[in-house]
């Protein structure tokens, strides 16, 4: 599991390097500060300087530098030879939830449909090859350290990542899956688009079964998708197609005119 992580990590490096803007407006040290901070995981949470230069491909002197920076500005602390993340670091993700207006908006809706069918209810938007949670609410038994908002899953797999590749206009579409490793054919994403949603079952996790629709704003143009994923034996895959999707979409009716 772990080679397959620190492979994914590795192309999607090599795919962001492919795509980055001109010299002269591009900050190297910006970037590997940024990199340094996305190196740590579930599975990575004290790292080496040794590990991260490993990790990121770069010299001990430029992830020394890199740490030495972070640590001053509070955004990581050192224990003897290893470093971890400070709380400083939810300072960026507030950031953007709090200026997001679209997740302030949706949260409240995840709440009522999770109380309402006692099921996860999440939100999410494409990032990179990932769907990433920006409103979440799961029951309390289902209750998980890191599984709430930020939480990613992969959208070549996953049903609210199969309904955000499906909306994107075409030229985007295939930008898009030119990043996303493993990406579904056109042929399952246009089906996606003509049914307005997506189920999956036994794919991002095996028992587990979702369904997600789009999330419109007033000018139509999907830029979110909202889902509710369970255990199979918890709801049947006939009341997901039946009952939870209408109260999903009848959520992203009620959504439409208020996303800006």
């Amino acid at each position: 599991m772990g080679r397959l992580a620190d492979k994914d990590h590795a192309e999607r490096q090599e795919r962001q390097l492919a795509n980055a803007p001109n010299a002269a407006d591009f900050s190297e040290a910006l970037a590997r500060g940024l990199a340094v901070l996305s190196a740590f995981g579930p599975d990575r949470r004290r790292l080496t300087q040794a590990d991260l230069a490993r990790e990121l491909d770069l010299s001990r002197a430029t992830v020394r530098r890199a740490v030495l920076t972070l640590e001053h500005l509070g955004f990581l602390v050192v224990d003897g030879r290893t470093y971890e993340l400070t709380p400083r670091v939810l300072r960026l993700a507030s950031g953007y939830l709090t200026s997001n207006v679209a997740g302030v908006i949706m949260q409240p809706v995840c709440d009522r449909i999770c109380g309402e069918l006692g099921e996860a209810c999440s939100v999410a938007v494409l990032d990179g090859p990932d769907a990433v949670m920006i409103a979440r609410s799961v029951p309390n038994r289902l209750l998980q350290i890191g599984s709430g908002i930020g939480y990613r899953t992969p959208a070549a797999i996953s049903s609210l990542g199969k309904v955000l590749l499906a909306h994107l206009p075409p030229e985007e579409r295939a930008a898009k899956l030119a990043q996303v490793p493993d990406a579904p054919s056109g042929e399952v994403l246009d089906r996606v688009l003509r049914d307005g949603y997506s189920y999956v079952a036994d794919d991002v996790e095996r028992g587990a079964h979702s369904i997600a629709v789009p999330l419109r704003r007033w000018d139509d143009r999907t830029i979110a998708a909202l889902h509710v994923g369970c255990r199979i034996e918890q709801i049947s895959p006939e009341v997901m197609h039946g009952d939870v999707l209408k109260v999903l979409r009848e959520a992203a009716e009620e959504l439409h005119h208020q996303l800006m």
